[in-house]
Formats: structure tokens, sequence, C-alpha cells
């Protein structure tokens, strides 16, 4: 897939798909999760066992996360 991020040079101003967006957070998060493993901060269960708190947290649902 081929990013199609484009920005306005005169306002600064950036445009992306949501897709590209989920994407770029996806590996952001990824990283800073492998990198609190690497660094002995986390382990993977406790990243794991986050994910699924902050999820029973949320009023927000959604469908492809039952």
């Amino acid at each position: 897939m081929e990013a199609n991020v484009e920005q306005d040079d005169k306002t600064g101003k950036v445009t992306a798909t949501i897709q590209e967006i989920a994407y770029y957070n996806m590996y952001l998060t990824e990283a800073i999760f492998e990198l609190l493993v690497e660094k002995g901060i986390l382990t993977g269960e406790e990243v794991l066992e986050r994910v699924k708190k902050l999820k029973s947290d949320t009023p927000v649902r959604f469908r492809w996360l039952q």
C-alpha cells in the first residue's frame, strides 16, 4: 500500500486517509510496546492485560474488537 499523504506548503495542513492514519498509529503503538518490552520495562503479558483493561473500560464498542 502506498501512502498518499499530502502537505500544503502554504498552510502546513496535512491530508491523509483514515486508513493511513490508522496504520501510522498502529505502527507507532507497536514500536513503543516493543521498545518497552526490549528495555525490560514491561512484559508482553502486561501490555496485553492493559489493552484488555482499556478495552473493557471504554464506552466505545467496535464490532471487530468484540
